[in-house]
């Protein structure tokens, strides 16, 4: 059995892997990332409208792919990784954000700072149940007010293309308790673990509909297209893998008009 998802990436045979493999040009991810990254240009610039100035937190910033891509649409960036391999390689990715290699999933660990928008991609999937609660406590303790966002993704929406690959995975696991990989997550268990701490959806948004391996088929500008197709459908969209959540605490009325479920 697979201990903790906090174990993965100690070493810098695994970072590099990961950076060399999961991201590698013209991979699934890859795509994937254009599209989130499109995704995040339109939810800061909504939230610019009613914030003068960001504070930003990157959270599992990993090698700071995210966090590089955000440093310069905020006023001020901070990111935290568990991983001290990760960490380095971000702090020589980045220019003007502060690189904290800690973690703040453990109870005792006080809260540094309290930010305006915080980001936490590719995490909640792959972490265990426990974890993934111990993280979505500490990011909801460093929203600074109600009108502050934690954006999510979980990039294993069960009722997708994924679906297809559940019963080979979920029989492959039988017995094995956690594991890093081969992980799905159904929207409810996404909504459960938000209501636990307090926070509410202001908005999702569904990229990946048609998945890695028809992707894969097609040259990858025409997966792009298509992809981006099917994000901008009201219909398609909800069948994403790759849903990104935007959530607030409790009961703050964000002055979001997006499609929700």
């Amino acid at each position: 059995m697979a201990g903790s998802y906090r174990q993965n990436f100690t070493t810098e045979e695994e970072v590099s892997r990961y950076e060399g493999e999961e991201y590698a040009a013209g991979s699934y991810s890859c795509l994937l990332w254009e599209l989130e990254q499109a995704t995040l240009d339109v939810l800061v610039r909504e939230f610019q409208q009613t914030h003068s100035s960001i504070s930003y937190l990157d959270f599992a910033s990993g090698t700071g792919r995210v966090a590089a891509y955000m440093e310069d649409r905020v006023d001020v960036a901070t990111c935290v990784e568990i991983s001290e391999s990760m960490a380095n390689i971000a702090r020589q990715r980045l220019r003007r954000t502060q690189v904290l290699c800690k973690d703040i999933t453990m109870g005792d660990t006080s809260v540094e700072e309290r930010y305006d928008f915080i980001t936490a991609f590719r995490f909640f999937l792959n972490a265990e149940p426990a974890l993934r609660l111990a993280a979505m406590r500490a990011l909801a303790a460093r929203l600074k007010d109600q009108t502050s966002w934690l954006v999510l993704n979980n990039h294993g929406s069960l009722w997708s293309t994924k679906i297809i690959m559940w019963p080979m995975h979920s029989l492959r696991n039988v017995g094995k308790g956690w594991q890093p990989h081969g992980n799905y997550l159904r929207h409810a268990e996404v909504k459960r673990l938000l209501d636990e701490v307090g926070l509410r959806i202001v908005r999702m948004v569904g990229l990946g509909v048609l998945g890695g391996t028809m992707c894969r088929r097609l040259a990858y500008n025409t997966a792009l297209r298509l992809e981006r197709w099917c994000a901008a459908s009201s219909l398609v969209y909800r069948f994403g893998q790759d849903i990104v959540y935007v959530v607030c605490r409790g009961s703050a009325a964000g002055s979001s008009t997006a499609r929700k479920w």
